[in-house]
């Protein structure tokens, strides 16, 4: 302490108390005695000045005198302590700067001055003291004080403990090698804390090492997360690496929160894999059944053999799977850790996700296989083509997505999912497509041969006039139609469903008959105004004008006031251009390309891709063209539908008729177009007159089922026939929502609840119910949530993740999740205020919190 201080802390003691003691019993400041000013106080030494002298000239003074007794020798011990008396009520001073850093922190227990000079290689930097500064607090003690200089070498901004250990964790080096401790880790013993934070490491987690390492530390930390989610199923040659007690309590929480840390849970990722290769972790699980790993979520390998045990369990119980057990479980693993996106899209955690949809695509299609197990048995074509619409579409959607989520995977480099893809190929081909044609065939067939209708869903032909012209027929009313080729039902009931889940937006989806052959040619007229249809050398003509291409196209709309433009084109448009376009015509036509552009070709195995993108395109551009391009009255349709599977066709999949008749000018896989064509068993055959608004001799024929003419030009994207997944065409009506009240029609995630009134928890394991209070719907979105037990200064349990996404429409089981939390090992107060907290995953905003009263000692009571 410089002079200067010490003048400032004696005057301000002196003024305030009648005898000081300075203590100084290294004898630093006897030179600075004599320059100091005591402003009248006496000054007495003790090495200069008998006790009893000392104590009589002290007695002798009045009150308003004033004492400065300065030792400078080592304190008697109280026996033999003369002046103990006057020690006792005087105000004890020293000068040097272990007490002054005492002073600067607000610490006013003169006990700790030897815990801070032990340490004063930490003080002696003004920014570490700085730092430091910001975390002490007048009550801390030597422990507190040992991990707030933890936490300052850390770069820490508060001192929990938990908090401390992962960021050294965090900080190895190099996260596949646990031997190799950090740099910082070097600091604790420099500055004086090692022997501390091994000390704090024992009261926490029970390790008692007598030569203790960090890696050896994160090695029982691990295996005793593992370990304890096993119930009582833990490998035995693991055993003896488990923390007991209060320790394993303290790991739970500890490693949740590091799990649950963005900034640091990948380096939980890479060194929780080198410590499953240190215990050889791969040797001992495959002897653990599955079903005793699904609490787990330490290791990655753990996730794999979960995966594989699963996919088994799907396969060997067919269509008679538990598909609401398969899709629990997916979930709880997509909200654990391994497979969880939300904490960060690496490629292991996405490769992970997207197994688990594969697993969960793949149930909900072989579980609608079962209830379908009698077959496709419908009296009308008309119920037949309900029965398509509102669920039957399932099985091609949840076929894309399976496909979808196996590529994924795949592209892993993983072929965990090789078994279940020849199951679902299967599944998909044998027990739902082929089974289908032969149940719709008998329709088809009649309405080709007779009337090409099903009563009550509008005709492809009749589109614009019964959805445009009614609108553009007044002044001041506009249209937009976006028609993306081959963009079949089941992508558009995605779509819908994607629009309806956004804000004050809303889209009504139906269906149309699209016209046969189902061919882009020939639906992309059908769309147009006309009144008649005709065949010329190929080309489809629009009352008598060819509609090939997008120039004539748009020569035709011109006389309807109306344009064409790409999707690309307009996109690509300012603000400004595109307002300017679509103000400028009644109706506007803009033409999508991706799916029939990629798949019909040599790039037919990118058709579900194509979809994807194309789902994503046209939910961008509706939104841009009923928002900034202020666009009204939006409809998105298609030309046609398609057939796709990945496996190849076989020599089943080729029709029967052998060569094209004579007369033929259009030969595709799925249709051949002319005149007088005659007719073939293997085939049905019309007029287009009957079919479509094609007013002439024009002919057609096209292959029964889902056959094919030729294989050439690729064989597994299909369009032109008959079959409902081709010529059940979309039509939907996107515009923003009409009600008043946007609270109404404004998407929000759904309410939930917890069950219960008496949240006593009297176990360091306690499971609460949760349960969402309304169905999933398009206004009400999931929600994942985080669960936790939390105090004043934060959580004192692990953190779990739980989604509710339920649309059962009643209450039922589907609504309700169970969460099962540990506490820490700390001391609970059942006095202090606890609180069940339950925070949206994503925004951190608090959904629901409940005072719960932790009282321990009842189980301990039963020990």
């Amino acid at each position: 302490m410089d002079t200067d201080r010490i003048q400032v802390a004696l005057s301000r003691f002196l003024s305030e108390h009648k005898v000081v003691f300075w203590s100084d019993p290294e004898k630093e400041f006897g030179d600075v005695l004599p320059t100091l000013d005591f402003s009248g106080a006496t000054v007495i030494r003790v090495a200069g000045s008998p006790a009893l002298e000392t104590k009589l000239a002290i007695a002798a003074r009045g009150s308003e005198d004033r004492f400065l007794i300065y030792e400078d020798q080592p304190r008697p011990v109280p026996a033999e302590d003369w002046l103990l008396d006057i020690r006792l009520y005087a105000k004890s001073f020293a000068a040097d700067r272990s007490t002054h850093i005492l002073e600067d922190l607000g610490l006013h227990m003169p006990a700790l001055r030897d815990h801070i000079a032990q340490r004063s290689k930490f003080f002696a930097s003004r920014d570490r003291l700085a730092r430091f500064k910001r975390l002490v607090t007048a009550k801390d003690n030597e422990v507190e004080i040992d991990r707030k200089i933890m936490a300052t070498l850390l770069k820490l901004e508060n001192a929990d403990f938990f908090g401390i250990l992962v960021a050294i964790f965090d900080a190895f080096p190099d996260k596949s090698d646990i031997s190799s401790p950090p740099e910082v880790f070097a600091e604790f013993a420099k500055y004086d804390v090692e022997a501390s934070f091994w000390e704090q490491v024992r009261a926490m987690f029970g390790y008692d090492d007598p030569r203790p390492t960090l890696g050896n530390l994160l090695l029982r930390l691990l295996v005793t997360d593992f370990t304890r989610k096993l119930n009582g199923k833990s490998p035995k040659a693991l055993e003896h690496l488990k923390l007991r007690g209060t320790g394993a309590s303290n790991t739970a929480v500890c490693l949740a929160r590091w799990q649950d840390s963005h900034s640091r849970h990948l380096s939980f990722d890479r060194l929780s894999d080198a410590v499953a290769k240190a215990i050889k972790l791969k040797d001992h699980i495959v002897s653990v059944d599955p079903e005793y790993l699904e609490d787990t979520r330490t290791f990655s390998l753990v996730e794999r053999r979960l995966v594989s045990g699963l996919r088994d369990r799907i396969i060997d119980t067919d269509t008679a799977v538990d598909v609401d057990e398969v899709v629990s479980l997916c979930r709880r693993r997509k909200d654990g850790y391994w497979a969880n996106e939300a904490l960060g899209g690496t490629a292991l955690r996405k490769a992970y996700a997207r197994t688990y949809d594969a697993l969960e695509y793949a149930a909900r299609l072989f579980s609608l296989r079962g209830a379908y197990a009698s077959g496709f048995s419908f009296s009308t074509a008309e119920d037949f083509w309900e029965a398509y619409q509102t669920d039957l579409y399932r099985f091609d959607q949840l076929y894309r997505h399976f496909c979808e989520a196996a590529d994924r995977v795949e592209n892993q480099g993983w072929d965990i999912l090789k078994t279940l893809r020849q199951k679902v190929e299967d599944v998909y081909g044998n027990g739902y497509v082929s089974p289908l044609a032969i149940a719709w065939s008998p329709f088809a067939s009649e309405m080709i041969g007779s009337k090409w209708e099903v009563p009550g869903v509008p005709s492809m032909s009749r589109f614009y006039e019964r959805n445009i012209a009614p609108i553009v027929r007044d002044d001041d009313r506009r249209a937009i139609v976006l028609i993306s080729d081959a963009f079949r039902f089941e992508a558009a009931k995605e779509l819908a469903d994607q629009i309806n889940g956004r804000d004050r937006m809303e889209a009504k989806l139906t269906t149309q008959l699209g016209v046969l052959p189902s061919f882009t040619a020939l639906g992309m007229a059908s769309l147009l105004p006309h009144k008649d249809l005709g065949f010329l050398g190929g080309t489809v003509m629009v009352d008598g004008k060819s509609s090939s291409g997008m120039k004539n196209r748009g020569e035709i709309l011109a006389k309807h006031a109306g344009g064409v433009i790409g999707a690309d084109e307009l996109r690509a448009m300012s603000v400004d251009e595109g307002r300017r376009f679509l103000k400028s015509h009644k109706v506007v036509y803009v033409y999508h390309n991706h799916i029939d552009k990629t798949a019909d070709g040599a790039d037919e195995e990118k058709a579900f891709d194509a979809v994807r993108r194309t789902i994503d395109d046209i939910a961008s551009l509706a939104i841009r063209i009923l928002g900034s391009l202020n666009g009204t009255n939006l409809f998105v349709t298609a030309d046609h539908g398609f057939l796709y599977q990945e496996s190849p066709p076989t020599s089943v999949d080729k029709n029967v008729v052998e060569d094209k008749p004579d007369g033929v000018v259009l030969a595709k896989k799925r249709y051949y177009v002319g005149t007088k064509l005659g007719s073939h068993p293997g085939a049905w055959a019309a007029p287009l007159s009957r079919t479509s608004n094609v007013r002439d001799e024009t002919e057609f024929w096209v292959p029964k089922g889902t056959s094919r003419f030729h294989f050439m030009g690729g064989a597994r994207f299909l369009h032109g026939g008959a079959m409902l997944q081709e010529i059940c065409v979309p039509v939907m009506r996107i515009g923003y929502t009409k009600d008043r009240d946007a609270n109404d029609v404004k998407a929000r995630p759904v309410k939930i609840a917890a069950l219960g009134t008496n949240l006593r928890i009297t176990t360091p394991r306690r499971s609460f119910d949760l349960m969402q209070t309304e169905p999933i719907s398009d206004r009400v979105r999931p929600i994942t949530v985080t669960v936790a037990i939390a105090g004043p200064d934060g959580p004192v349990s692990d953190i779990q993740r739980v989604t509710f996404d339920s649309r059962t429409s009643s209450m039922s089981e589907d609504w309700k999740q169970t969460v099962r939390l540990s506490l820490s090992g700390l001391a609970f107060d059942k006095s202090q205020q606890y609180r069940l907290v339950v925070r949206n995953a994503e925004t951190k905003v608090e959904e629901l919190s409940q005072d719960v009263v932790i009282d321990l000692a009842i189980a301990r009571d039963f020990d």
